[in-house]
């Protein structure tokens, strides 16, 4: 069989999945399916899943090497916008995301976050916060500097709110008693 667009034929294999084709793949309008890997848990199998939707595949593609590897994906993190994790390359094929948070970086935020934890401990909060939204700190070293603030600058406490409670008639209790 021959292309109806550009004449040119169509390959055997094209064919074998697809007898009605009239198109070959350079020429056709159909888009490619996007196929991934799905590990549902630590101790099943993986399975394939078939995404036909043109935005779930662009969305999906964007999405592709953020989060975590491994067991799981973690694709709210990838949904975020985020700096792309930098490439090195180990040799071949293989790519690895490297994402490195040092102690230095944690620092200085602790330090902008000090200046303002006895002014406004809000404001100290929302710095941690912010650090972690721009991918500066992680969000390990977001409890670590979370607990020095509290050190610092203990969180308020909320009293106590004694409810006073309604004196009940005896005749009440007693007829509820052996209510079943």
């Amino acid at each position: 069989m021959h292309c109806i667009k550009c004449n040119s034929k169509i390959p055997k294999g094209r064919l074998r999945i697809l007898p009605n084709a009239k198109e070959c793949v350079k020429c056709s309008s159909e888009d490619l399916n996007m196929v991934r890997s799905v590990i549902t848990g630590k101790t099943t199998y993986s399975e394939w899943e078939v995404i036909k939707n043109k935005e779930t595949k662009e969305q999906m593609k964007r999405l592709e090497g953020k989060g975590r590897r491994g067991f799981g994906s973690m694709l709210y993190r990838g949904s975020r916008q985020e700096p792309s994790h930098k490439i090195q390359k180990t040799g071949g094929n293989i790519r690895l995301y490297v994402k490195t948070y040092t102690h230095d970086k944690l620092e200085k935020v602790m330090e902008d976050a000090m200046i303002w934890i006895d002014i406004d401990r809000s404001k100290a909060i929302s710095i941690i916060d912010k650090a972690v939204t721009d991918d500066t700190i992680s969000v390990r070293q977001r409890r670590q500097a979370m607990d020095i603030v509290e050190v610092f600058s203990p969180s308020p406490k909320k009293p106590e709110v004694k409810v006073k409670q309604d004196i009940i008639d005896p005749d009440i209790i007693n007829t509820f008693k052996y209510w079943k």
